[in-house]
């Protein structure tokens, strides 16, 4: 058995476990898996035979249920008559007896029940038939027999097999996993692999003191839910998302082969063969495929066949493993890789199975003090209690709970998000319901700032001012060290030059302004911004009146006003010919439905005098639509291509006109 000497556990479910331990010549380790960890086991078991030898194969169990790996195993045991039945199986099969001392080897012919009586009681007894010396048949019971050996080996295999599917069976779903290897000598063997293990979690204590900074404990809560004892083991502890996922290798895959028959022909009579007019030498023409060469398979190890790959080079243990530090009070490391970090536990770890076990990562002073943050969408009365610190620990902070005490009491408890070193943080842990926070929101809109038309647009600017006037009352005997957090309006500008103050930071919503506030007082602390809002007009939607407006406001100048009233006259006249057009569409449409009546009803006629008469008339109406429909069609025409010359006019006048104005 290889003890678990390392593990290393990560945030996303899985472990990374490693044994070692000292072997000699050849053997074979047996290792214990559940069953739903054998697919994360064969995807990562690593083996490496650190003294010169060879790990020649690992075998496992089969996912078959029990039920299905009995059918392959000739011989059963029952619960009752374990030996009379066993032998009623074998029969057949060599075996040695030591009946009283004496050796008598012979063939199992079978068993019988037997019963005697000895005064007034029956007794049964099972007795075994031995054949001895290819003919002699002997009787033995088997309750004097002291010991039964099977000689031949198939059958002890097979007796063993049994045994070792009915052990698995009991081991709920534990799969046996045997790692074989060979080598001479005492040498060390390395294993390592992962499989599915629970998240580890990290939690805090902060300890304020007035007269000295900061002490902060962290601690890392570990579970072991295998079925073996860490026992002394290098524990890490990793931070971060690797890729990790789930691959069935542990069920055997099979593929559906395609069926191919044997093609039936109908005999021939011997062919007659020319005969040959060239030697040919036998090399030339052996068939390619069956020469031996490189990569072909038939040459010796080492040549390009199919020989074993050559052992791998001896590893150090060394290279594994740093050596054990002198211990420390607080016995942890954080080392950076890439985006993960982990913690390195220098001291060695007992998890006795199925328990957790809460492990120091952390201890030492940090730079910060007790303030007050205020954040309206938190709590709109009062601020909270919180330590503004400073992660001067060297290591990384990993995200977790955080008790805070003060004055060896209890305050209260925060989440800490995940910090790194030299970073800065607020904690708030409790409400400060010494102060209370008021606030007096005030609005105002502005009068148009700027003017300009582009693309056939009028552009008007204004904008809002928008104060908001923060009243903070102090009833405490204490000054306040107040962190304010102020929800910005997203693209408004701050106005500095009317704020009592600039913000130390802006987080992703929020301007952090900082306010000393006395003990006993109220302060009153004001934010101003301002944020420019945009009213859009289009040109060609305007009329006269309009544009006296946007020059009486001085939007535009008076010769912008000319070039509009200008616009407006040529919108005018393509707005009319549209009309015009329509009307026109309107009647040769009607005038098209008036000739298919008539048509309809010159197909009707017959060809009497009334009728004749009729038809004339239709005839005579016909011609004058189709005169009409001339005149219309050319006046149709000519407005069309007088409305997309001025349509063009228009929005070449429109592209050109631009303005601009300040007020």
């Amino acid at each position: 058995m290889l003890p678990i000497t390392r593990v290393v556990l990560y945030k996303h479910g899985v472990g990374y476990f490693e044994r070692q331990g000292p072997v000699k010549g050849a053997l074979s380790i047996d290792l214990h898996f559940k069953a739903s960890e054998m697919n994360d086991v064969l995807k990562s078991l690593t083996t490496i035979d650190m003294g010169g030898g060879l790990v020649s194969s690992i075998s496992y169990e089969s996912v078959k249920p029990v039920e299905k790996q009995l059918e392959d195993v000739s011989v059963r045991l029952d619960d009752t008559y374990v030996m009379s039945r066993l032998f009623s199986q074998i029969k057949g099969a060599l075996v040695a007896l030591d009946a009283a001392g004496k050796r008598v080897e012979g063939t199992v012919l079978g068993t019988e029940l037997t019963t005697r009586r000895e005064g007034d009681v029956s007794i049964d007894s099972h007795r075994l038939a031995v054949l001895v010396d290819g003919g002699t048949v002997q009787s033995f019971d088997l309750l004097e027999l002291r010991a039964i050996t099977l000689l031949e080996d198939s059958l002890k295999k097979d007796l063993q097999h049994l045994l070792d599917i009915l052990i698995s069976a009991k081991k709920k779903d534990l799969k046996k996993l045997t790692i074989f290897a060979s080598g001479e000598g005492d040498r060390t063997l390395f294993a390592s692999y992962i499989v599915e293990a629970p998240v580890w979690k990290t939690s805090y204590r902060l300890l304020l003191d007035e007269e000295d900074e900061p002490l902060l404990q962290g601690w890392a809560l570990v579970d072991n839910t295998q079925d073996e004892d860490w026992e002394d083991v290098k524990l890490s502890l990793v931070a971060g998302l690797p890729i990790s996922f789930i691959h069935d290798l542990y069920a055997p895959r099979y593929k559906r082969r395609p069926t191919v028959e044997v093609k039936e022909e109908v005999g021939y009579a011997p062919p007659q063969l020319e005969a040959a007019v060239e030697e040919l030498s036998m090399a030339a023409a052996a068939p390619q495929a069956m020469r031996a060469g490189p990569g072909m398979g038939f040459g010796p190890p080492g040549m390009g066949g199919f020989g074993p790959p050559p052992p791998p080079a001896p590893m150090a243990p060394a290279a594994m493993r740093r050596q054990l530090q002198a211990a420390t009070p607080v016995q942890t490391r954080t080392v950076e890789v890439g985006d993960l970090f982990q913690y390195e536990l220098k001291n060695p770890v007992t998890v006795r199975r199925g328990q957790s076990a809460l492990v120091p990562i952390l201890q030492g002073n940090v730079e910060g003090k007790r303030v007050a943050v205020y954040n309206q969408d938190v709590r709109a009365k009062n601020p909270m209690s919180a330590v503004f610190f400073k992660n001067t620990t060297g290591s990384t902070l990993e995200g977790g709970p955080v008790t805070v005490i003060e004055d060896a009491s209890y305050v209260g408890e925060s989440m800490l998000e995940t910090m790194k070193p030299d970073e800065e943080r607020l904690v708030p842990f409790s409400v400060e319901l010494g102060c209370v926070v008021t606030i007096d929101p005030q609005s105002e809109l502005r009068n148009v700032s700027q003017s300009r038309i582009v693309n056939g647009y009028l552009y008007l600017t204004r904008f809002r001012m928008e104060r908001r006037v923060y009243v903070i009352t102090n009833k405490g005997s204490k000054p306040i060290d107040l962190f304010l957090d102020h929800r910005f309006n997203a693209g408004w500008e701050l106005l500095e030059a009317e704020t009592d103050g600039k913000p130390v930071e802006r987080t992703e919503s929020f301007y952090r302004f900082r306010v000393d506030v006395p003990p006993s007082a109220t302060t009153r602390f004001t934010v101003s911004e301002r944020g420019d809002q945009m009213e859009t007009h289009a040109i060609t939607q305007m009329s006269r009146d309009d544009v006296t407006v946007w020059l009486n406001n001085r939007w535009i100048d008076e010769h912008t006003r000319q070039v509009l009233y200008s616009l407006i006259d040529l919108q005018a006249q393509v707005s009319d010919l549209g009309r015009r057009i329509q009307q026109r569409e309107v009647s040769i449409h009607e005038i098209f439905h008036n000739q298919e009546r008539v048509r309809a009803n010159l197909q009707s006629l017959g060809t009497s005098q009334d009728e004749r008469g009729l038809r004339e008339r239709y005839v005579a109406d016909l011609t004058s639509d189709e005169d009409r429909l001339k005149d219309l069609r050319e006046e149709h025409r000519r407005d069309k291509q007088l409305k997309d010359a001025l349509e063009h006019d228009l929005r070449e006048r429109l592209s050109s006109l631009t303005f601009q104005s300040s007020l």
